[in-house]
């Protein structure tokens, strides 16, 4: 007899030299069959789909996305990440040393851009470059103004929301005024930081704490939008390692 599956001849019965009469698979397919009603969880083309599509960022939003996925599937976070290990969407470390070149670009573009435009144009995982950052002292605050993306990051909302916001005259933004737009030919939004400092003051029922960006948030209002001035803070340290040298 043939196994039903892949057509190959079954092994020989109890009886040596006759074939078995009862058996239906061979003994590959057989282990498959019981290793596939052995699994405890079923994982579906469509959690992969939306794995690959929203698995990526920084660790706050691989965190909502995980537990995102959790309350969707009812699966373990632990099953979760082994699966986005398998797909090969796990965080790595970038542990290359930083060049002269991108030093210099690091520096012309902080503080006008967020971090994670930053990452991009350095091909380097955001987390790269805000531990840069930290480590030479330099804050990462936007300081002319947040683009609608970089925004969108900022406190996890879809555009829709942010431009209903803007509508509704509870968020006050300002176009770039220049020839780029943002791909659907309309000029770029500028939102200043005291003016999401406002809108957050005046309507903090709209704020979802677990979607934005915590460091950014605590960033934003602990420095409550006032650029930190560098240069005067060095002079008075430099003329207090002064005094005490005299």
């Amino acid at each position: 007899m043939n196994c039903v599956i892949c057509g190959q001849p079954i092994e020989e019965g109890r009886r040596h030299g006759e074939p078995s009469t009862e058996a239906r698979y061979c003994s590959k397919c057989r282990a498959d069959r019981r290793r596939c009603a052995m699994l405890k969880y079923a994982w579906r083309p469509e959690f992969e789909v939306f794995l690959k599509a929203q698995y990526f960022g920084g660790l706050n939003r691989r965190f909502q996305v995980l537990t995102q996925m959790v309350r969707m599937t009812g699966l373990p976070r632990w099953y979760i990440k082994r699966q986005a290990a398998r797909l090969g969407l796990t965080l790595h470390m970038d542990r290359r040393p930083w060049t002269a070149s991108e030093m210099n670009l690091l520096e012309k573009l902080v503080g006008h851009v967020s971090s994670a435009t930053i990452a991009k144009r350095l091909h380097r995982p955001e987390s790269s470059v805000v531990n840069k950052l930290k480590r030479i002292g330099t804050s990462r605050r936007v300081r002319n103004g947040y683009t609608m993306r970089e925004l969108e990051l900022c406190l996890g909302e879809d555009h829709h929301k942010i431009t209903q916001w803007i509508e509704n005259g509870w968020l006050q933004d300002r176009l770039q005024g220049t020839r780029r737009h943002d791909g659907n030919g309309n000029d770029i939004h500028r939102i200043r930081e005291k003016d999401i400092l406002t809108f957050i003051r005046n309507h903090p029922q709209e704020i979802n704490l677990g979607k934005m960006d915590q460091t950014w948030f605590l960033d934003l209002v602990l420095l409550r939008g006032r650029e930190v001035p560098a240069a005067k803070l060095r002079r008075k340290r430099d003329t207090a390692e002064d005094d005490v040298a005299e």
